[in-house]
């Protein structure tokens, strides 16, 4: 809650990072931040990232737009690849970064590196809302005065919308046949 109030605060200061910035922000494992295998646990894992994207949001003026235009930004989507443990002490940056945006969602990478190596890679796919309804990147683009272009999405997020959608096929067959 303190980061929000935190947030809240500083959204209406100038952005510091472009849009398609990396922002980076350093955490240190903590005893309450472990699981039973002495690691970090996969829910701190979401929190962070949360903290981490709002954190983007806040030092690329996007925060304070998406506010001003009185709209909100849901995860609709996420994957994770847990590549390495962190370790109770260890410290670690989480690097974020918007990728870009089609005509329904917007995809953040984010990356946790300790020592200059690799520990877990997540995508998310996040909508936007306005009066509890989504709206498209191109909608929200103009409701906050963003109007700007997407780079090309990388494969890998290209490979993943694919695989969302075989997913999404499969459990409506699904859910059809347990009906029916």
């Amino acid at each position: 809650m303190l980061e929000l109030i935190n947030a809240a605060r500083r959204r209406k200061r100038p952005p510091t990072h472009d849009l398609f910035d990396v922002v980076s922000l350093e955490f240190r494992v903590g005893l309450l931040d472990i699981d039973l295998n002495l690691q970090l646990n996969t829910g701190k894992y979401v929190k962070i990232m949360d903290r981490c994207r709002l954190e983007h949001a806040v030092v690329t003026g996007l925060l304070h737009r998406t506010v001003t235009a009185r709209a909100s930004t849901v995860v609709a989507n996420t994957e994770i690849a847990y590549i390495r443990e962190l370790r109770p002490y260890q410290r670690f940056e989480v690097h974020t970064r918007l990728l870009g945006w089609d005509d329904k969602y917007t995809y953040y990478d984010q990356r946790f590196e300790s020592q200059r190596k690799l520990h877990t890679h997540a995508l998310h796919r996040l909508a936007h809302m306005y009066g509890g309804k989504p709206i498209s990147p191109p909608a929200f683009q103009e409701m906050t005065g963003l109007n700007r272009a997407s780079p090309p999405l990388p494969e890998y997020v290209e490979d993943w919308k694919t695989l969302l959608q075989k997913k999404r096929s499969l459990t409506e067959r699904d859910g059809e046949a347990l009906r029916g």
